[in-house]
């Protein structure tokens, strides 16, 4: 709810491997969206989910002459070109392969189609076969329409890419990317900002003119201006801030209504649920720390240098960092061995809401479940 959506700054890019869920009876593995990281500036979102991973099982060699070959389509966008993922290194049956999109396009932006087909290994083909008896395995994002939500009209597909690839909203003020990467950069810089204040209270003095002092108080701006957004920053300085009445809505606000919303889509695994569930939880964490960050950089922001001098601000200040470090990163519990789950944890497990679960295509009244 703090974090909102008008922040400009960027962050470090982390990426963090899934782990691929047990495969059920009808699952022959799972293709995911990875990002390189290379990202662009900040009104691009090149450099997110311009990767796929794929881990199949229990593949038969295809028949002589034949190779697998992989595709990502978009079935509602005929125009749009169906990207080549290659053909498939099949070892013992099984495949393990990333993609790397050569322009580090968003391709989770443009497609909600996984396809496998099994064509020629001397011609590799620049499109799918038309001939969908060589379509083999598949998956999709379902593409169709909530009918609870009667106002945007959101599917599955659109909440996926809005959290994970461009969101309208902040699209809108020229930032490229979905909501998760821009709460992770935000959140960088705010742990970023809370450092450099309690790493320069050693230089802060009494002296109104301190350069040290003012440094600090510059920090402590950053950190609203983050947490607030620049529309709101002023009623923090020096006066207390609404957050009931903040809009555009803050990042944490904004992916939880995106997550509610997606658990009751058509199409929703049950993964995808347990997923979104987790991530709320970490969400409730992160609002509970990022308050805490909040209150401390008030408190300090209204002090003079005669007061941001002494050893009392340089705890407060102290309390910011670590408030921040949890929200960042989470909390480790030693007691139970267990991390209460911050921002690092909601962007990991937010990618892996974007998971194909891969099965065999099958002839059903002479119709492919594939096409």
């Amino acid at each position: 709810m703090l974090v909102v959506l008008v922040g400009s700054a960027f962050g470090a890019y982390f990426i963090y491997t899934r782990i691929t869920p047990p495969a059920q009876s009808t699952i022959v593995g799972h293709a995911f969206f990875l990002s390189s990281g290379l990202l662009g500036s900040k009104n691009s979102n090149q450099g997110i989910t311009d990767e796929l991973q794929i881990n199949l099982q229990n593949l038969p060699d295809p028949q002589p002459s034949k190779r697998y070959y992989a595709w990502l389509l978009n079935d509602k966008q005929i125009d749009l070109p169906a990207a080549a993922i290659g053909s498939l290194p099949l070892n013992h049956r099984q495949v393990t392969m990333t993609y790397s999109d050569p322009l580090h396009s968003n391709l989770l932006a443009n497609y909600d189609h996984f396809l496998v087909t099994e064509e020629d290994a001397n011609q590799p083909p620049t499109n799918p076969s038309l001939d969908t008896n060589t379509w083999r395995y598949d998956a999709k994002f379902s593409s169709r329409p909530n009918p609870s939500d009667t106002v945007n009209h959101f599917s599955l597909f659109d909440h996926l890419k809005h959290l994970l690839s461009q969101d309208p909203k902040l699209k809108l003020i020229g930032l490229g990317g979905g909501l998760d990467i821009w709460l992770f950069r935000n959140t960088t810089k705010i742990l970023e900002a809370a450092g450099s204040a309690r790493d320069a209270h050693n230089g802060c003095t009494p002296d109104p003119n301190n350069g040290t002092c003012a440094f600090i108080h510059r920090a402590l701006v950053r950190v609203l201006d983050y947490l607030d957004g620049s529309t709101y920053v002023q009623a923090d300085v020096p006066l207390n801030f609404d957050v009931l009445h903040q809009q555009p809505p803050g990042y944490l606000r904004h992916i939880g209504t995106h997550l509610r919303e997606m658990t009751s889509s058509p199409g929703v695994t049950q993964e995808q649920r347990t997923l979104a569930i987790r991530i709320t939880q970490a969400i409730d964490n992160v609002q509970g720390w990022l308050e805490a960050v909040h209150t401390d950089a008030v408190q300090l922001e209204k002090m003079d240098n005669s007061q941001l001098s002494q050893p009392g601000a340089l705890s407060i200040l102290n309390d910011l960092f670590t408030q921040a470090n949890h929200a960042f990163l989470g909390q480790f519990d030693p007691n139970t061995s267990t991390v209460k789950e911050g921002v690092v944890q909601i962007h990991n497990n937010s990618q892996r809401l974007a998971t194909f679960d891969v099965s065999p295509c099958t002839i059903t009244n002479s119709k492919n479940t594939c096409s």
